[in-house]
């Protein structure tokens, strides 16, 4: 779904799921996953920001522009459904069950982009995981960074992020719960990272 960097393919997935969005029943997602509803559908908060999604869609709240895989990856949450609580318990994407084939290829996706937005700016990363809503999060190993986030109800990421040095490079690491599955698919699970790492840069001072 998300092997392609064209933007006119993501549109194409995202027209797609109008037949099954116009069809799908969002009142077990709502009980389940906890999440209000109005009319128009079930308010999803994305990394802090709501988002509406019903039987038309995906949107914000707030009216602004959102990128089509944001919408994507709500729409098939909403649909997804899923029981149960976070476990508090992290683990790399390639740990999660079928994880193992893209996790080189997400791990390029997080780590190089980090590593220019970020490296010597760790007060900058601070700032810009505060105004995303992350909260400093204990872990077991050792970094310069250590953020936990709200994703999407019931998806809280880690990221792991340790300063470039003389002797080695900026170095990013995000970590699932081990729910994560329960919740979402895989494939839309590893995008979650990657907005992430968009919303943390926009939100940069200076940016």
């Amino acid at each position: 779904m998300f092997d392609s960097d064209q933007p006119n393919a993501y549109e194409k997935v995202y027209q797609g799921l109008a037949p099954k969005l116009a069809k799908a029943d969002f009142a077990g997602p709502a009980q389940d996953l906890g999440l209000a509803r109005r009319e128009d559908g079930l308010v999803i908060p994305l990394f802090g920001r709501d988002f509406v999604v019903g039987r038309e869609g995906a949107a914000p709240l707030d009216h602004g522009p959102a990128e089509v895989a944001d919408r994507i990856v709500l729409a098939y949450y909403a649909m997804h459904g899923g029981r149960g609580e976070p476990a508090e318990s992290f683990r790399p994407y390639r740990e999660l069950p079928g994880g193992a084939d893209f996790s080189r290829s997400l791990s390029v996706m997080i780590n190089d982009p980090m590593a220019r937005r970020f490296a010597h700016r760790l007060p900058n990363l601070e700032a810009a995981a505060r105004k995303l809503g992350g909260s400093q999060a204990g872990y077991e190993l050792s970094a310069d960074f250590h953020y936990q986030f709200i994703a999407l109800p019931k998806i809280p990421l880690r990221l792991v992020f340790n300063d470039a040095d003389e002797d080695f490079p900026a170095e990013a690491r995000v970590f699932f719960d081990i729910t994560a599955p329960n919740f979402l698919d895989m494939e839309c699970l590893a995008v979650l990272p990657v907005i992430l790492v968009r919303l943390l840069a926009a939100a940069a001072p200076g940016s």
